[in-house]
């Protein structure tokens, strides 16, 4: 929606640095809660990490339940999108950061308190993770920046998203909260069985 308005990919920048910003600030204080260390299997830390996934993962399933039950209603645009033309890309940043999806920043930052943080590359592999969440915003970007034409195309995207956004948030947090879920009570079982 931001890179379909006048200066869209300035804007579309800031939302994306905001996005990306707010992420790595969030996984950045969990590594340093941590010192880097993932909490050891059969501890109250542990339990306690194990327990927050799974309540994570029930609250993206919950989330998707509301979701379906109301996919007919007809959705009332947030009043921000009225003033898009006239944004700032500082002030797109800020909708990135308060747009994020916290439930799934929290299972991510879950996760990454039971990662063994020791080289180099587990480092990397935080900042892939963080760019893979962020893929989808960059490519969108690289395209309206690199084919401005062919980018109108933006247009018939958002709105098949408005019309099937509804069945895409459902289906991603149904397959994130079963795996969430599934993957907590399988630990949790582990942890009790010994």
């Amino acid at each position: 929606m931001i890179l379909s308005t006048k200066g869209g990919t300035k804007k579309g920048l800031g939302f994306i640095l905001g996005w990306l910003a707010c992420l790595v600030l969030v996984i950045a204080m969990v590594v340093l809660i941590t010192g880097g260390k993932s909490v050891r299997f059969r501890t109250v830390p542990s339990t306690a990490v194990l327990i927050l996934k799974l309540a994570l993962g029930i609250a993206l399933i919950a989330i998707a339940v509301v979701q379906w039950q109301r996919r007919n209603r007809a959705r009332r645009p947030p009043a921000w999108l009225a003033r898009l033309d006239t944004m700032s890309p500082w002030a797109a940043a800020v909708i990135a950061a308060i747009m994020q999806p916290w439930t799934l920043v929290a299972a991510a930052a879950v996760t990454a308190a039971q990662a063994r943080l020791s080289s180099v590359g587990d480092y990397l592999t935080l900042v892939a993770f963080c760019l893979l969440a962020t893929s989808s915003f960059i490519v969108l970007e690289l395209y309206a920046v690199f084919a401005p034409a062919a980018s109108t195309q933006l247009a018939a995207l958002r709105s098949w998203l408005d019309a099937h956004g509804n069945e895409v948030i459902v289906i991603v947090c149904l397959v994130l909260g079963a795996w969430l879920a599934g993957q907590s009570i399988r630990l949790l079982a582990l942890a009790g069985a010994r």
